[in-house]
């Protein structure tokens, strides 16, 4: 895709790159049948790689896009597109969060097989939601939004989002 704006590119390589990411997620836990062994090297390297995509997903990327683009949407008269995005930033956040904190006692080996179950039923289920999510995001609103945007409002919202 062939983006002008610095905030479409770094939408759309962030979307890449959390999707990738899911992919990975989605397989370890297709494999997962209770608990992982202890020091997993699979786990090991996905659990802080998950737990630092979500909190950035969600105090990153979807404040930018809240805050400074969904506005930017709505005065274009793209509100719906808006309101659909921001519905689906609440039920993605409604997952996450429990699974954050299952991600933390799976870091620190506190996790049991209940637990276990609990993180693959959540996972699952933010692979499905985040990774239509941010497909439909690609195809819609980083577009949208390298169109939208003029130069100086986005190297505004570049700098305020990089710094």
């Amino acid at each position: 895709m062939d983006l002008a704006r610095h905030t479409s590119r770094r939408l759309f390589e962030e979307h890449i790159a959390v999707i990738a990411l899911l992919e990975r997620f989605g397989q370890a836990l297709a494999r997962l049948d209770g608990a992982p062994p202890a020091n997993d090297p699979v786990w090991s390297q996905l659990l802080p790689q998950l737990a630092a995509a979500i909190e950035h997903e969600i105090s990153g990327h979807f404040a930018l896009e809240e805050t400074q683009l969904f506005p930017l949407l709505r005065a274009s008269g793209s509100g719906e597109l808006a309101g659909l995005l921001l519905e689906e930033h609440g039920r993605i956040r409604e997952v996450s969060q429990p699974l954050l904190g299952l991600l933390k006692l799976a870091r620190a080996g506190h996790l049991d097989a209940g637990g276990w179950q609990s993180l693959r039923r959540l996972g699952l289920e933010l692979v499905e939601r985040l990774s239509s999510h941010a497909q439909m995001e690609q195809g819609s609103l980083v577009p949208m939004v390298d169109e939208l945007l003029d130069e100086e409002t986005d190297m505004e919202i570049w700098n305020n989002y990089v710094n």
